[in-house]
């Protein structure tokens, strides 16, 4: 019996929820599709009629969640006013999602702590770590913007500067992920993200 499009996007949710319960409990390299499959009430052939492999399903996780591989790639613009308060802002604001209870937590713990480095998820890390650079980047402009507009010494690089916020954040995300979800509220995400640019002000001085 051929299957109505609204049972196949069911069976395609099902597999996905199934997919982000096995890769969390198991990891994604010691994960099966059979164990996937298993764990959805669905058939092996089923999971590869939606995905064509592991990875697939890895992406769709965060594809379907509407979440990027690192949450704090940002656009930015050389004309934003205030730049440095703005920076704080954005980060403020990306902590409070991450940081809290909520799907992005799991997604997040996935990716961090959970996909472990082997042959087959060579790729993901490459990719991670492209988009690491590029969120760097973003940040390093947000710098240079800063300094132009005289918030920041000269004498600051603005690229080891946005590695050094860049590994604050992803380290309090590591580490938030093995411990109790936190109600981290938009004041102390605030707090958070101006003790970090304080560090940055200081060691310019």
């Amino acid at each position: 019996m051929k299957r109505t499009k609204g049972e196949a996007l069911e069976t395609r949710a099902r597999i996905l929820k199934a997919a982000e319960q096995v890769f969390f409990e198991r990891g994604v390299s010691r994960a099966s599709l059979a164990e996937i499959a298993g764990m959805a009430g669905v058939t092996r052939g089923a999971v590869y009629w939606h995905f064509k492999d592991k990875m697939a399903l890895l992406e769709a996780l965060f594809e379907d969640a509407s979440l990027v591989v690192d949450p704090f790639v940002m656009s930015w613009s050389e004309g934003e006013r205030a730049p440095l308060g703005q920076l704080e802002k954005r980060l403020a604001r990306l902590l409070t999602t991450v940081l809290s209870a909520g799907p992005s937590r799991s997604f997040y713990s996935i990716m961090l702590m959970h996909c472990e480095m082997s042959t087959e998820t060579e790729w993901i890390w490459s990719r991670l770590h492209a988009i690491w650079r590029c969120a760097e980047h973003q940040m390093a402009r947000a710098l240079r913007t800063a300094i132009a507009h005289n918030q920041l010494s000269t004498e600051l690089d603005p690229y080891l500067a946005a590695a050094f916020i860049h590994s604050t954040v992803t380290g309090l995300i590591i580490r938030s992920l093995r411990e109790p979800p936190l109600a981290v509220t938009k004041a102390v995400a605030r707090l958070i993200a101006s003790q970090i640019l304080s560090g940055i002000k200081a060691s310019a001085r």
